[in-house]
């Protein structure tokens, strides 16, 4: 599971260290995740998945009905043909593609966030007018993901009330 933020730097080849919690496995004294699929993310991000998790998700898009579905379709041949498999380099370092930066709109400063099932890499005032735009909306959000099944705190929960003004 992918959780919190980590604003970094690249460096002048484009490197960018993969923070240690993100590569972190989910098991107990389990090994550092190395490898990583870079695409396209929504809202001019860039998505980051461990290999199980690209695995899943491809395997989620090819159960779609892409014969009959446009968007379908199109979801499936961006996020798939833009892909980039990284390994680490010995300091836990990849390199972003020029093509993926551009995407994002990083130049040098950067940020990864946690999104539960992928990395997110950001760039820091993009992350940062999208946070503000959302935050207000959160508990709105939040009811929505409820009421289609997913299990959240509860309405009175603190946790769920977002941001006391």
């Amino acid at each position: 599971m992918f959780v919190g933020k980590y604003p970094v730097r690249l460096d002048a080849k484009n490197r960018v260290i993969v923070p240690q919690r993100l590569r972190e496995s989910q098991i107990e004294g389990g090994p550092l995740w190395s490898k990583f699929y870079l695409t396209l993310g929504t809202e001019s991000c860039i998505a980051v998945y461990t290999p199980e998790g690209w695995q899943q998700l491809m395997q989620e898009m090819g159960a779609a009905k892409s014969v009959v579905d446009e968007s379908v379709r199109i979801l499936q041949r961006m996020t798939a043909a833009n892909v980039d498999m990284r390994e680490c380099d010995a300091q836990g370092r990849v390199v972003l593609s020029d093509e993926l930066r551009s995407h994002a709109g990083i130049t040098r400063d950067l940020i990864w966030i946690g999104a539960v099932s992928r990395a997110e890499i950001w760039n820091p005032e993009r992350w940062a007018a999208f946070n503000r735009k959302h935050i207000a909306e959160l508990g709105e959000k939040m009811d929505i993901v409820s009421r289609a099944g997913l299990a959240l705190p509860e309405r009175n929960d603190p946790l769920r009330r977002g941001p006391q003004g």
